[in-house]
């Protein structure tokens, strides 16, 4: 087979016509409009030397169902920690294991039938 060298050919177009490109606008017009039109922004900076965007630091942007999802997580937990530290280590054995005492082995069942 006989390949010819080169790159693709559309049809209906003359081989010496090129695609102009668009120019692309400078970003820098627009950063200065954008500045330029932005209210003034109050900016703290920390100890550390971070700065800090009052727009950002006091909201919160959680829907309300969220924010009832967060506390019933946070109440469950606490619930969980008091029940887990109201028994010791010790107490939880000993309850576990006269719940086994208490269960029938598969191998205790008589078998019904001749045999």
């Amino acid at each position: 087979m006989s390949f010819t060298g080169g790159k693709l050919k559309l049809k209906g177009q003359d081989a010496g016509t090129k695609k102009k490109k668009k120019k692309k606008s400078s970003g820098d017009e627009k950063a200065l409009e954008i500045v330029e039109g932005a209210p003034s922004i109050a900016v703290k900076e920390t100890p550390e030397g971070y700065v800090l965007d009052s727009r950002l630091e006091g909201d919160d942007r959680r829907t309300a169902a969220e924010k009832r999802h967060d506390e019933m997580m946070a109440k469950r937990e606490r619930e969980m920690t008091t029940k887990l530290a109201a028994k010791s280590h010790r107490e939880r054995v000993n309850e576990f294991n006269a719940y086994l005492q208490n269960l029938s082995e598969h191998h205790d069942i008589p078998k019904v039938g001749p045999g």
